[in-house]
């Protein structure tokens, strides 16, 4: 049997079924009351309520059959569904040269059909509400007219469906931003606070894989993921292709800033290095920092994919990632000044070497390593003498550089270098179990003379 042709408005109506989640869900008492009701009141042993997908109809729910699935060429509800106007109605389907030859047909199974269209608020046809018989017989105008009002049930039993789906999405999306909004109080590193939020997305949506990426012209670096099980090759498919040198990937989601690819087909089109095993529709969101030295040439992004079964981005979940997007930027910010301050507060500001409060983390993490593995450590002080003339005769800030300029002198392999405060330092070298300590002292000492030269030169 040939099949209607689509309208141009086919993949609205798609997307119109797509956004109820009806395909494939089982059977519901809602609407196997309704077909029960279309049976009993027609006076048919058949009703079905069918929804016509882009290459099949599928039975939502039946009296006096099996709930399956039925190619478009062997359906008379594809015809309901692409016709204009309201029930159709075909007395003898053994008459009709568009369904004659249909299996059901032949089999004696259907002979009369009428079907009155699932047409939503916004006006797309989903699928049918229809009856059959196995012999021949018509449907008059107040049985058609019966069949359109329980139709119309059915629309409302899909947008009660839909509605409160949608209710349970916004209370489970408002619980998320409100858990995001809670880890920027939580003193997280930026790779753990990506983490956090990554799992928290996958919880609250359908993600296979979701990423945050920082992306540059020089490099790229993936600094944290989520994948559930099946996704797991996804991910590494994704490091490889940002890696990649000769690979498109990472111009392609540093130049579009927020995207949402709902089917293979977009993918395909803009980025068709993602086009990994099964990948059904992607997603990606700059992460906006407000101080440009947190992203040199580069950006953090948000990157997120589907696999399996197509799946579009639902408006609500559009939304729960822009502003998961802002949580994000917001709290890479915090983690990152948190860090910054606590940098700061670990180096002494005038040379850039670790300051007192260095000095007495790094002893206590050495005496933790000596009572666990024997680790030994030599530690040096260093006094200038003459600091007071120098400032005296050339100024501060010539004794400032002469203090910096020694400072900088005492770095070396293996050392570890201090300023104390004033005119002292400290050197600090860890020494392995059954290494000579006389060696790393001789080498501090040889590294004070030195620095010292060099100032003196």
């Amino acid at each position: 049997m040939s099949v209607p042709p689509p309208s141009p408005s086919e993949p609205a109506r798609l997307a119109a079924l797509a956004r109820y989640r009806v395909l494939g869900t089982p059977p519901e008492t809602s609407f196997d009351r309704v077909t029960r009701l279309a049976a009993r009141v027609l006076g048919v042993p058949l009703a079905a309520v069918n929804l016509v997908g882009e290459d099949h109809q599928w039975t939502k729910a039946c009296v006096g059959g099996d709930v399956t699935a039925t190619a478009l060429d062997e359906s008379f509800c594809v015809w309901t569904v692409r016709q204009e106007g309201a029930v159709m109605v075909v007395p003898d389907a053994r008459q009709d040269p568009r369904f004659r030859d249909l299996p059901s047909v032949r089999s004696g199974e259907v002979v009369a059909y009428a079907g009155a269209p699932l047409v939503t608020p916004d006006g797309h046809r989903l699928g049918t509400l229809c009856v059959t018989a196995p012999q021949p017989r018509g449907f008059g105008e107040a049985e058609c007219e019966t069949l359109e009002l329980l139709a119309e049930m059915v629309i409302d039993e899909l947008e009660l469906r839909l509605r409160t789906e949608e209710l349970t999405r916004a209370r489970d999306h408002a619980h998320t931003l409100r858990d995001l909004a809670e880890l920027m109080g939580e003193p997280l590193s930026p790779g753990e606070m990506a983490q956090r939020a990554l799992r928290l997305l996958a919880g609250a949506m359908r993600l296979d894989w979701a990423g945050l990426l920082h992306l540059s012209g020089g490099g790229s670096e993936v600094l944290s993921d989520h994948a559930s099980a099946p996704a797991d090759g996804f991910g590494a498919e994704v490091r490889w292709r940002l890696l990649d040198p000769a690979g498109g990937l990472r111009a392609t989601l540093l130049g579009w800033e927020r995207v949402f690819l709902d089917d293979a087909g977009a993918v395909a089109g803009r980025c068709p290095e993602l086009l990994g095993t099964g990948l059904a529709s992607a997603a990606w969101l700059h992460v906006q920092v407000e101080d440009g030295r947190h992203m040199p040439g580069g950006a953090y992004v948000l990157l997120l994919a589907r696999l399996g079964d197509p799946a579009v981005w639902l408006a609500e979940e559009r939304l729960l990632l822009e502003a998961a997007a802002r949580s994000v930027g917001v709290a890479l910010e915090r983690a990152e000044h948190l860090q910054a301050l606590e940098r700061a507060a670990l180096t002494d500001a005038l040379t850039g070497l670790g300051n007192r409060r260095a000095l007495d983390d790094a002893l206590d993490d050495a005496d933790a390593r000596l009572a666990a593995a024997g680790e030994g450590y030599v530690l040096g002080v260093v006094d200038l003498d003459g600091m007071k003339r120098v400032n005296d005769e050339r100024g501060h800030a010539s004794g400032d550089d002469l203090l910096r300029e020694f400072g900088r002198s005492l770095l070396a392999p293996g050392l570890h270098a201090y300023r104390l405060g004033g005119d002292e330092y400290a050197l600090l070298a860890p020494v392995a179990p059954g290494h000579d300590p006389a060696r790393w002292t001789e080498l501090l000492r040889r590294q004070v003379r030195d620095a010292v030269a060099r100032v003196q030169a």
